[in-house]
């Protein structure tokens, strides 16, 4: 059964005064005027349409084979939604002749917001419910007092129902709603194969623990998905690579070839997972490598090595510039319009790297990869990928029993005003990357001490879903500018300090961005210095180094020059921690420590025995830490205490931050410089309205009948007032 679409009131100006005052009395009844005038005040300055002015048809909404940006795609459930400035619209289309409840959860709310719809088998009219629950398993949902989500067109046939409805982006229910936006968002899902018995509610509905699945997705942003019929692709996959159950972390790395000579441009991607491993693949990154055949073309038959480790060949370590990001919950990524990824113009070899985490030691066989899309009609723009954020050391910790604990890293104004063009360059998305302790990201723009819009932000950061963000308007950072990385994380359930590191039990705060034009750079990252990172834990010696010694282990100082520089890529990884010991020359620790600080291989099960050169230094001076490994002095410390871990929470923010202008050939820009971070004016996001939401409270009958109904009242009370 179709359902008329509800329609806008509007007054016209020839009338008279009098008129006009009438007709507004009458349509005072009308379901949605008045929220339409204040959502209309409230989005004037949108660049999105309003719901109202898109004109759309119950017809044209069920039946569009194309609606929105997929949510949801399965084999019993379909979810599309559509944005506009006031709203967002659902499309729910299921494999039942019941009722589906999907719940949208904000970790930080009091409560689950849960839409229930069906269609009556005996009238065929449609119906949605709004209702909370307190807990996501578990749930007994109840009728929300306010009821904000409307019904706007119904179907049913002997099988399957189609249900389209939309709420407001802000309900004004922040006791039983949430809020939908930019960050996040989870929704649980689950269905019956009856109507709701209770036709009265007077009793709660019990769904119990039945929800079926769920997924989370992001209420705004375009999401690019041409016709891949259109374009070749090339599927770039592990060969029956078996994992073995002996460690929990896994990274491995194979060779490819372009299959093509001539320059083309990669449009898009899609991830090809195994259905036994999927679980397991953390992320995959293709990386374009800086050799020829004359160097790479023998490594293209081999099954693969384990990365960074004492297998892989040293040449690999030149594969550092990115061309295809994927994490865990992506369905992939395709790029807009004007803009690709060049690929080919010469013999060109890439490398596949894919993170395994494995914490069930499963002994498995994986073909997991990507399948690459790309044209030879060369699109307008070549576009690049760099990586920006905080250098994976150890050096970035994150305290034990945190609820919300920051780090910050800057890519500094000196690189961008060496390696940007003079017109800047424009980002088009951004893929926000954390681990499991991670809540809140955010890529920060600066110019001139003035922080700029928010690039990047997701405040319900789901390490399930990491699906790059495509932006509604593209970012232009121009010369000189400055972006800070920030994350937030929670620890409170980490009773030991966490630390940086490749491991999903460790952490990183990575945002990898997608622009055009493209540049030389690959990753601009930063990290504490050594000196300035162990001053802030009260540490002046160690014993048998003394602190410049210290230092250069972890950044063999002596080497640094942009032809030759301290890279994590240069050198072969052992399995184990090197020991300090002065018998070794120094040279030779810096090689292993290094290797070892930026490109850990694998970790095993055991935290214990998990890498960490802060076990091997000994505290000399201060006198009170004597005899305790910096690794025991950090344990100790009362993290508990919110006074001294907000002070060495805003030290490392706000002091100093030793930068890397990496480089597509494995070689830095600039000689590395150590800066404060930068004191900007933080940004105020623009006022654009009084009204900070959009109540639709009890205004709309939730059922096709009701808002029919509605709409032949509105019809008859204007035709009164021409008449009379």
């Amino acid at each position: 059964r179709e359902v008329a679409m509800p329609r806008t009131c509007v007054l016209s100006s020839p009338w008279s005064w009098s008129r006009s005052l009438l007709l507004l009395l009458l349509l005072s009844s009308c379901a949605g005027c008045a929220r339409a005038a204040v959502a209309a005040a409230a989005t004037a300055a949108s660049p999105q349409p309003s719901f109202r002015s898109a004109n759309l048809t119950a017809a044209g909404l069920l039946a569009a084979t194309k609606y929105g940006k997929t949510v949801l795609a399965g084999d019993e459930i379909t979810v599309a939604a559509q944005e506009y400035a006031d709203c967002l619209v659902f499309r729910v289309q299921a494999r039942t002749r019941g009722y589906v409840a999907l719940g949208f959860v904000d970790p930080t709310a009091p409560s689950v917001d849960v839409l229930l719809a069906w269609v009556d088998d005996d009238t065929g009219t449609g119906h949605v419910m709004d209702m909370h629950g307190k807990t996501e398993t578990g749930l007994t949902p109840e009728k929300d007092v306010s009821q904000d989500y409307e019904l706007l067109a119904s179907f049913q046939n002997g099988s399957h129902i189609s249900v389209v409805f939309r709420r407001a982006w802000d309900t004004c229910d922040a006791h039983d709603d949430v809020v939908f936006g930019n960050d996040t968002m989870r929704m649980f899902w689950t269905m019956s194969d009856r109507d709701p018995i209770d036709r009265q509610y007077t009793d709660a509905l019990k769904l119990g623990s039945s929800w079926k699945g769920t997924q989370s997705f992001h209420p705004r942003g375009p999401k690019f998905k041409p016709n891949t019929d259109d374009y070749k692709k090339w599927d770039i996959t592990m060969d029956n690579l078996r994992i073995k159950d002996d460690v929990d972390t896994l990274y491995w790395c194979k060779i490819f070839k372009a299959p093509i000579f001539k320059k083309n441009h990669i449009v898009g991607f899609v991830p090809l997972l195994n259905d036994d491993t999927r679980r397991l693949v953390h992320h995959m990154i293709v990386y374009e490598c800086y050799g020829g055949s004359n160097i790479m073309e023998k490594y293209v038959t081999l099954k693969g090595a384990q990365c960074y480790g004492q297998g892989m060949p040293e040449d690999w370590n030149k594969c550092v510039s990115p061309v295809v990001t994927w994490a865990m919950g992506s369905d992939g990524q395709f790029l807009p319009d004007h803009i690709g990824v060049p690929i080919g113009g010469r013999e060109m070899y890439y490398m596949l790297e894919v993170h395994y985490d494995n914490p069930t030691l499963k002994k498995v066989m994986d073909n997991s990869g990507v399948r690459v899309y790309y044209t030879e009609d060369l699109r307008p723009n070549d576009a690049g990928i760099m990586a920006v954020g905080m250098a994976v050391s150890p050096m970035h910790i994150v305290p034990p029993k945190q609820f919300a604990y920051k780090t910050a890293s800057l890519c500094d104004k000196d690189c961008t005003n060496v390696i940007f063009p003079e017109r800047g360059i424009k980002i088009t998305s951004v893929l926000l990357h954390a681990h499991l302790a991670s809540r809140q990201l955010k890529l920060r723009h600066v110019r001139h001490d003035q922080e700029m819009a928010t690039i990047a932000q997701d405040d319900r950061y789901d390490y399930d879903y990491q699906q790059a963000r495509e932006l509604s308007n593209e970012v232009t950072v121009y010369p000189g500018d400055e972006l800070i990385t920030e994350c937030v994380y929670n620890t409170v359930d980490r009773p030991q300090l966490t630390h940086g590191g490749y491991s999903t039990k460790q952490e990183m705060c990575i945002a990898f961005v997608t622009y055009y034009p493209r540049t030389p750079l690959a990753s601009c990252f930063s990290m504490t210095p050594v000196p300035f990172f162990f001053e802030t834990f009260g540490v002046q010696q160690f014993l048998d180094y003394n602190m410049e010694g210290v230092e250069k282990i972890f950044l063999k100082l002596a080497d640094s020059t942009t032809k030759n520089p301290p890279s994590q890529t240069t050198t072969t990884t052992t399995t184990t921690t090197p020991t300090l010991n002065n018998v070794k020359m120094l040279n030779e620790l810096n090689q292993e420590h290094i290797a070892y600080l930026m490109k850990p291989p694998s970790f095993t099960i055991d935290d214990s025995k998990e890498q960490n050169l802060f076990r091997d230094l000994e505290i000399m001076e201060p006198v009170e830490f004597q005899n305790k490994t910096f690794q025991q002095h950090l344990d100790n410390l009362p993290w508990e205490d919110s006074l001294l871990t907000k002070n060495i929470e805003r030290r490392l923010i706000n002091g100093k931050h030793m930068t890397f202008c990496r480089l597509h050939n494995d070689t830095l820009a600039l000689m590395m410089n150590t800066y404060l971070f930068p004191n900007f004016t933080a940004y105020t996001e623009p006022k654009t309205s009084n009204v900070a939401c959009i109540p639709l409270s009890n205004k709309f009958k939730n059922s096709a009948l009701a808002v029919q109904s509605s709409f032949i009242f509105i019809l008859l009370s204007i035709a009164l007032i021409f008449v009379y």
